[in-house]
């Protein structure tokens, strides 16, 4: 199961709100293919980086370790790509207007959108009875003074 996050922007009518889905998990494609993915989502900013990136990589490897070394640090970029994607996608959708709303767990987007719009993806909360001190206004007796006894030291000097 995978967390979404809904993302709304109130578009023209106002009955009809704009809503995205984001994944919010660990992106194999991102990880396989990182700058497909960036340019994908449309993530202009970060490709560019990813670029600059990867060809300081690609230099340094040059000089410094042909070997697997470069191999490795290609992969340590395309690991915080993977990681780090859908909290800049997230970022994108907050630039462009849009608000967070909420959150579902599902299986898929499908499962998603029709758990999301079918109950607006929260359980409707229940009205618990106040206790008893609080509905009459009047707050119950302060608890005793308790020492600052942290890992066996007391530190109150008795």
């Amino acid at each position: 199961m995978a967390s979404y996050v809904v993302m709304q922007r109130r578009s023209g009518a106002p009955s009809r709100p704009d809503t995205t889905f984001v994944r919010d998990e660990f992106s194999f494609p991102a990880l396989i293919v990182p700058l497909v993915w960036l340019v994908w989502h449309r993530l202009w900013f970060a490709a560019l980086m990813l670029l600059l990136v990867s060809a300081g990589i690609g230099m340094a490897g040059e000089y410094i370790a042909p070997s697997a070394a470069m191999v490795f640090a290609g992969l340590v970029v395309s690991v915080y790509v993977a990681l780090e994607g859908p909290a800049w996608r997230l970022a994108r959708f907050r630039r462009l207007g849009y608000c967070e709303v909420g959150a579902v767990i599902a299986s898929n987007l499908d499962d998603a959108e029709i758990r999301w719009f079918a109950g607006r993806g929260a359980p409707k909360s229940v009205d618990r009875p106040r206790p008893a001190a609080m509905r009459s206004g009047v707050l119950p007796p302060p608890l005793p003074p308790q020492s600052d006894m942290l890992f066996g030291y007391d530190d109150t000097g008795r």
